[in-house]
């Protein structure tokens, strides 16, 4: 989701001129939760500050102490109000977008991967969130990243493979190597915690392990020969059984674990 972002505000820097399209008044247009950057007004960080992407055409800014939520458009290089009223939660804390923004109230500067402007006579800059690094809870993961819980909510495992890992009677533990700056471990990573968790299966324990982009030298990554993220490791009795690489060659990344598993039996 990052990339996409950074690409989408990369190619609008580029451009001279371009016209923003509205969001039709009917259309009611779910939003994706965002994690790339922190949102800091007058040089204080707002930890109540939200950011979704708005289709390919934006990022929406919710709770930055503004008087409106806050659209920044890529397609033009603008910022403009998004009226309060046309934010939508429901009961699972799904953002939904309806209506139109207003006219612009300012353009955004994207240098050095940050964006800047002014508004309300506030000094509004978004900046790179910094990565994820060493173990990790689940809670910690969504908390930098959630778009992870929403992946985890939106994604159904495959029913076989469920039942495979909930009668799956040997104790393992899987060691996942990731990156919260990796696109790649974005999709997977939720996919294969919400078949873990569909088991409900104690025997089965998932740990986290965040790298930094540069993690040839990390230790704990150096022992246990991780060369890419995501790595997943499955270990029982303090041995590896097998390890899981970036994305499946095919099928689910549960398909390919519970292939693992019945190589070592249980």
């Amino acid at each position: 989701m990052s990339r996409t972002l950074l690409a989408a505000l990369a190619l609008a820097a580029a451009a001279s001129a371009a016209v923003a399209v509205p969001i039709p008044p009917t259309e009611v247009v779910p939003l994706v939760p965002d994690s790339t950057f922190q949102v800091e007004v007058d040089g204080a960080e707002v930890p109540t500050a939200e950011t979704y992407m708005v289709g390919s055409g934006g990022l929406l800014i919710l709770g930055c102490s503004l008087k409106d939520p806050i659209l920044v458009a890529t397609s033009d290089r603008t910022v403009r109000y998004f009226p309060e009223v046309s934010v939508m939660r429901d009961g699972e804390g799904n953002v939904s977008l309806r209506g139109s923004p207003s006219d612009p109230i300012c353009s955004y500067q994207y240098t050095a991967g940050q964006i800047l402007f002014q508004a309300e006579g506030r000094k509004v800059r978004l900046h790179p969130r910094p990565p994820l690094v060493g173990a990790q809870t689940l809670e910690t993961i969504i908390q930098h990243h959630r778009d992870y819980e929403t992946r985890i909510r939106a994604y159904t495992p495959d029913p076989a493979s469920v039942a495979y890992l909930g009668k799956f009677s040997r104790k393992t533990e899987i060691q996942i190597y990731f990156g919260s700056w990796c696109s790649v471990c974005e999709i997977w990573i939720p996919r294969l915690v919400k078949a873990v968790q569909a088991a409900q299966n104690p025997a089965i324990e998932i740990q986290f392990i965040a790298l930094p982009r540069n993690f040839s030298a990390v230790p704990s990554a150096k022992t246990r020969g991780i060369q890419g993220v995501p790595t997943i490791l499955i270990s029982q009795d303090g041995r590896e059984v097998g390890r899981l690489f970036g994305r499946p060659e095919s099928g689910s990344i549960e398909a390919a674990l519970v292939k693992i598993l019945k190589m070592t039996g249980g």
